[in-house]
C-alpha cells in the first residue's frame, strides 16, 4: 500500500491566530499551490480519507473522486483558544499549556496524547484495509502524530518535522513493514 499524506494548503486566516478545529477555508488563489501539489501525486488513488474541515475537503474533493471524512483526522481541539491571537491568551492558561502540551489540554480542548491516540486508531484500519494507493489530506499536528508512531519519535520530537502548506508525505506499508519514502515534498 501506498499512502500519500497530503496537508492542506494555506488557510484564508492571519498568522498569529489559533484554529485548530475551526472551520477556515482555503486563501484565494489556493489552485496554485493545489496544482502543484497534484503533480506529486499518482494518477490513480484508488480511495482518499480527509478532515472535515473546509480547509481539507475542499483539497480532497479535488484530488479524488472517491472521498471518505474521517472525524479522526482533525486538527488539534484547542477549545476556547480557538481564533484567538496566541498573544491574547493569558499566561497563566498558556504557560502549563506549552510546559506540556502532550498531556495538558487548552480550556475545553483536547492534549496532544488524545489526538495521537485517535490519529493511531484510524492508522490501525487504514493499514488493515486492501487498497493500493491511499490519500489522506490532513493538517500538520495529525499528520505528525502519523508520522511519530511510524518513525517512533516521542510525541514532543514530532514538531521537529517540518511539514508546509501543500506538501506530501510518502509512506509504504506492507504487512509489518512501514517505510517512510520522503517527507515534506513541495
Amino acid at each position: 500500500m501506498e499512502i500519500y499524506l497530503v496537508r492542506h494548503t494555506t488557510p484564508d486566516i492571519a498568522k498569529g491566530i489559533c484554529y485548530g478545529q475551526s472551520n477556515i477555508p482555503l486563501a484565494k488563489g489556493y489552485q496554485q499551490e493545489l496544482a502543484r501539489t497534484a503533480t506529486l501525486l499518482p494518477e490513480h488513488i484508488d480511495v482518499c480519507y480527509t478532515s472535515p474541515l473546509l480547509r481539507c475537503k475542499a483539497l480532497a474533493t479535488e484530488l479524488s473522486d472517491e472521498i471518505h471524512v474521517d472525524k479522526r483526522l482533525l486538527e488539534l481541539n484547542f477549545g476556547t483558544w480557538e481564533l484567538s491571537a496566541w498573544d491574547d491568551i493569558p499566561a497563566d492558561q498558556l504557560s502549563p499549556w506549552m510546559a506540556d502540551y502532550i498531556n495538558t489540554p487548552p480550556p475545553k480542548g483536547e492534549t496532544y496524547q488524545q489526538l495521537a491516540d485517535r490519529i493511531g486508531t484510524f492508522w490501525t484500519e487504514l493499514v488493515a484495509t486492501s487498497a493500493d494507493t491511499v490519500l489522506i489530506v490532513s493538517h500538520a499536528g495529525a499528520m505528525r502524530a502519523i508520522l511519530a508512531q511510524l518513525l517512533h519519535l516521542d510525541l514532543a520530537d514530532s514538531f521537529k518535522l517540518q511539514l508546509d502548506y501543500g506538501s506530501v508525505t510518502k509512506i509504504k506499508a506492507d504487512g509489518d513493514q512501514t517505510t517512510l519514502c520522503y517527507t515534506n515534498k513541495t
